[in-house]
């Protein structure tokens, strides 16, 4: 049964346009035998059976049509708007079947309620477009089969934040053409994390292999709430051409007190000053880089993160330099 929802270990990369440029990269990374966290996708036409059985289209695309993209204001109040009749429309019980299924063969793999991590992975109807770096939401540490259907909805809402929808519209993308398909994944409650480009994106050599590192999540990397650890490896042997090791003063964890999502915390200082990455972890982060770049055919932008020394690899995408 998989109509809607399918196993992340079942796709490949021409799967894109069913489950988005993320959770095809993924497929195909366990295919290579890279160490991925299971898990799931709900399928792009998953959003569009949503949007039918609740009769909410021609809302959605009247609301669309009326939006002033001159102003901003506009642009946000009218996608609110949207994202607002998403949020207050019902899973259907079709979908809703395969969800409970595939949540529960995850739960079995785990052997107990697991923790996740909700994406959202894009793409675009006939068009090589597979991804929106930033512009959709993602959820940590989830858990429970409701809650994780309330995240979905909100990944379903996503697709029209006021950064996407401008975006399509800048790009002239007809908004009925947008994908979105969200990911679910055992959650890596991860000590250290960040993202690998496996060309240094600093001066576009492609004999060198930027790292940049975190304590906690790798949300710090993206946000910018914090600075973070660089170093450059070079792609032939691996050895550590320069390090850049910064006062880490915040990171994010698990917020234990909620039982779910996450929390920005104080380092402690001589935590902060420390490297994050050892120069074994270096060396194996260059090594699945290098694997991941040469399978693909193009440089990567990896994101991936260590937990209880354990490598894990959350998502991969072709660089643009």
């Amino acid at each position: 049964m998989d109509k809607y929802v399918v196993s992340l270990s079942n796709l490949c990369a021409i799967d894109f346009q069913e489950c988005g440029g993320k959770a095809a990269n993924l497929g195909e990374l366990i295919r290579l035998k890279v160490n991925v966290p299971p898990g799931y996708c709900v399928k792009s036409n998953a959003y569009y059976h949503f949007v039918e059985k609740n009769k909410i289209g021609e809302k959605i695309n009247n609301i669309a049509e009326r939006i002033d993209f001159t102003i901003p204001k506009d642009i946000e109040e009218k996608t609110s708007q949207i994202r607002s009749v998403i949020m207050n429309a019902i899973i259907p019980e079709d979908l809703k079947e395969e969800l409970v299924e595939n949540y529960n063969n995850l739960k079995e793999k785990v052997g107990r309620e697991p923790l996740v991590a909700i994406r959202s992975s894009v793409a675009v109807k006939e068009s090589n477009i597979a991804s929106f770096p930033g512009l959709m939401d993602t959820y940590h540490y989830i858990s429970g089969f409701e809650q994780v259907l309330s995240k979905i909805i909100q990944c379903f809402a996503s697709l029209w934040t006021s950064r996407a929808t401008f975006i399509r519209h800048q790009k002239k993308i007809d908004h009925s053409n947008a994908l979105i398909a969200p990911i679910v994944q055992q959650m890596v409650d991860s000590e250290v994390a960040g993202v690998m480009f496996t060309i240094n994106p600093m001066n576009s050599s492609v004999k060198e292999i930027l790292i940049t590192a975190c304590w906690g999540l790798g949300e710090i990397v993206v946000s910018g709430e914090s600075d973070v650890d660089m170093y450059v490896l070079a792609k032939d042997d691996f050895s550590v051409i320069s390090k850049n090791i910064v006062h880490k003063s915040k990171m994010i964890i698990f917020d234990k007190a909620k039982g779910l999502g996450t929390k920005l915390v104080p380092i402690a200082h001589e935590k902060g000053k420390t490297s994050t990455l050892s120069d074994g972890q270096l060396k194996e982060l260059g090594e699945i880089g290098l694997t991941i770049e040469r399978h693909c055919g193009t440089p990567q932008d990896i994101e991936w993160a260590y937990m209880k020394d354990n490598l894990y690899i959350l998502q991969t995408r072709r660089t643009r330099i």
